[in-house]
């Protein structure tokens, strides 16, 4: 299962490795920071538990640039730019969630790039079980498959 910090991992990684001379930090430092720049964070959205086996959840990642200067002549460039380091996908350990609603604003000369994943957690279906009996996994299932008009 994929946490909100394995998520900021991966945030953080594709930043790294496509703008490596540009400084990362969290969403916690609010001064002495070096421009260029980005804040990251993680913002869950919701989550709807849709049966006892798996439950959908949504996530907001928000990436803020600060340009060395401030201006939008420099921020302008950097969103196609997050866009394209990012591609259709994050990879997150072993999985892959698809990027939704790719969308920014430039406020005070900071860039703010956000976008949507959606995906789904496996339940842990012993919890929501009323009693605490074992059951037998099925090993094999016979179908007969003929057609009856």
């Amino acid at each position: 299962m994929a946490t909100l910090i394995d998520l900021k991992t991966s945030i953080s990684n594709v930043l790294k490795l496509n703008f490596p001379k540009h400084k990362l930090y969290s969403s916690e430092v609010a001064e002495g920071f070096q421009k260029p720049c980005f804040f990251t964070s993680v913002v869950p959205l919701r989550t709807d538990y849709d049966s006892v086996s798996y439950s959908s959840s949504s996530v907001m990642i928000v990436i803020n640039f600060f340009s060395e200067n401030g201006t939008q002549e420099e921020s302008y460039p950097m969103f196609s730019n997050i866009k394209e380091a990012f591609g259709m996908s994050l990879k997150v350990k072993n999985r892959s969630f698809l990027i939704r609603n790719f969308r920014s604003d430039i406020v005070d000369g900071v860039l703010q790039t956000k976008f949507n994943l959606e995906f789904l957690v496996d339940g842990d279906r012993s919890r929501n079980l009323e009693d605490d009996t074992e059951y037998e996994l099925m090993q094999e299932i016979y179908l007969d498959l003929k057609r009856r008009d």
